[in-house]
């Protein structure tokens, strides 16, 4: 899904959809105060850590949970990832990646985060029924991160992270379809922790910011440093694919960097579009493209993608600080001896 420019400022449109908006907000903040008073909420005996967002589109929510479960790892924790598979017919069943034949099976990101990991991780819209599943296969598992789901309230939570792009924040503040906001900004009070991906945050947020570091040729899978391989293509225009959920934050980085680049923004989740394709071909310019694009690409890699040198994965990790990783490691060891924990309401 693209995000609508109107989308940051209070436009006229934003006005005519306003109504919609009222009963969005209205039906969200029900919501959230229905599972504060614990009806309808579904637990499983593990406690749960969902990393969401509040708005629509890319907030780096995916970067930090990956950055968090390998942490974790390393930490001792024996850690598992639900996702709802964004873009994909799961069916009935949960769905377990490690089953998969590839993205196309479980969708991009929990593709990636699994390739990134190593991490089991289970597959469904119900991400009731993908922790459960979870568990019942992994019952090592003592802990369960979901990617996304701070408005999937059927599934209780020991903590709450809500991601903020620092470049969107929350647009014009309305919630959809005249804004961004899947719920009221009222919904912060109710985070364990609120993470600013970008500079500026205000008191109470913590700052996280995502660094490129590496390129790997998605032909023979080599890799190298960011900075030789742009030195090595210093008279060259890249040109630059990013179908997530915010490309511009993708194309900046490159720039900032010192990279040449021409932009491609996609849709989020889409395949790359066949006229692109031929454009790339005849460009005879290296394409790079985000860790998530080029799981797309491995699945469906055109023809003349038939020799190293032409198509490149840019890669990079996200840096949590060591306040935010000490504040969570801290929050972990209250609820890791209370399996099955569902988060008090705050008051």
């Amino acid at each position: 899904m693209r995000y609508p420019e109107f989308w940051q400022r209070k436009a006229i449109r934003s006005f005519f959809l306003l109504p919609f908006a009222l009963l969005v907000c209205w039906i969200a903040r029900r919501r959230r105060a229905r599972a504060g008073r614990r009806r309808g909420v579904f637990c499983v005996d593990r406690p749960v850590f969902v990393i969401g967002n509040l708005t629509v589109g890319g907030t780096g929510k995916t970067p930090i949970l990956i950055a968090l479960a390998r942490l974790l790892t390393e930490r001792g924790y024996r850690v598992g990832v639900i996702s709802r598979g964004y873009g994909v017919q799961i069916g009935v069943e949960p769905r377990d990646v490690t089953e998969a034949q590839g993205a196309a099976d479980v969708g991009d990101e929990p593709w990636l985060i699994h390739e990134r990991t190593g991490l089991p991780v289970m597959v469904h819209p119900d991400r009731v029924r993908a922790a459960q599943q979870l568990r019942a296969r992994y019952p090592e598992v003592e802990l369960i991160l979901s990617d996304d789901g701070l408005q999937h309230h059927r599934l209780g939570r020991a903590i709450q992270m809500a991601v903020i792009d620092g470049d969107r924040r929350f647009g014009n503040g309305f919630c959809l379809p005249a804004g961004p906001l899947r719920e009221p900004l009222s919904a912060l009070s109710d985070m364990d922790f609120v993470v600013v991906n970008g500079e500026t945050f205000e008191p109470g947020q913590w700052s996280v910011r995502f660094v490129l570091t590496s390129v790997q040729d998605l032909y023979d899978g080599q890799e190298y440093p960011l900075a030789d391989f742009l030195n090595a293509h210093q008279g060259d225009t890249l040109q630059a694919l990013a179908g997530i959920g915010h490309p511009e934050r993708f194309f900046e980085a490159l720039q900032s960097h010192g990279a040449r680049i021409k932009r491609f923004p996609l849709d989020d989740h889409q395949p790359t579009p066949p006229g692109l394709l031929s454009y790339l071909r005849r460009s005879g310019m290296p394409v790079v493209m985000t860790d998530k694009d080029a799981v797309k690409w491995r699945q469906n890699k055109p023809a003349w993608h038939n020799q190293p040198g032409q198509v490149f994965a840019v890669s990079g990790s996200m840096l949590l600080g060591e306040g935010l990783i000490e504040a969570i490691m801290s929050r972990l060891e209250a609820v890791r001896i209370t399996p099955g924990a569902v988060r008090e309401k705050k008051i």
